[in-house]
């Protein structure tokens, strides 16, 4: 995980220049601008912003040390769900590779329980392909398997 601590620096990282996000008094400590500009995105991915989308697919996936981190990744996880239809089959794909990922380290990050919310809006019929192989190991990332399990398998008797 590469640490973030400035707008400039997820600039950077992301190779995507965010000043459209950054609207506002100016903010002069560099987190918690870095945090308002993220609470920006979300709110853009609510009202349908495919250059949002793009920015907080990025982060979710390529996760990057941020300060506010669980915080900034939750609200993204939860906005794209509301909006998962501006998602690509590609996004979709990476966001529930990541999302695996997440469910099987030592210790499962809270953004994780959103990650999950978010991926059971997409295909059901992706889901078991993608979870069958999950070797999760921590109790909380057992319980959000089962839960996706479950779901995979309620949607598809619904079929």
């Amino acid at each position: 995980m590469i640490p973030i601590a400035s707008l400039e620096e997820l600039e950077e990282f992301l190779g995507e220049k965010l000043q459209q996000f950054d609207a506002g008094p100016p903010i002069a400590h560099p987190g918690l601008r870095l945090s308002h500009v993220c609470k920006q995105v979300a709110l853009e991915i609510r009202n349908g912003n495919a250059t949002a989308v793009r920015v907080a697919f990025l982060i979710l996936t390529k996760d990057p040390g941020l300060p506010f981190g669980k915080r900034i990744k939750s609200g993204f996880a939860r906005a794209l769900r509301q909006r998962a239809d501006l998602l690509s089959e590609m996004q979709r794909r990476g966001l529930t590779a990541k999302t695996v990922a997440l469910l099987e380290l030592e210790f499962c990050p809270r953004e994780t329980e959103d990650y999950c919310k978010l991926i059971k809006k997409f295909d059901p019929a992706e889901l078991p392909a993608r979870i069958d192989d999950v070797r999760a190991t921590d109790a909380k990332s057992r319980m959000l398997l089962q839960s996706l399990i479950a779901e995979g398998a309620r949607r598809a008797s619904r079929r």
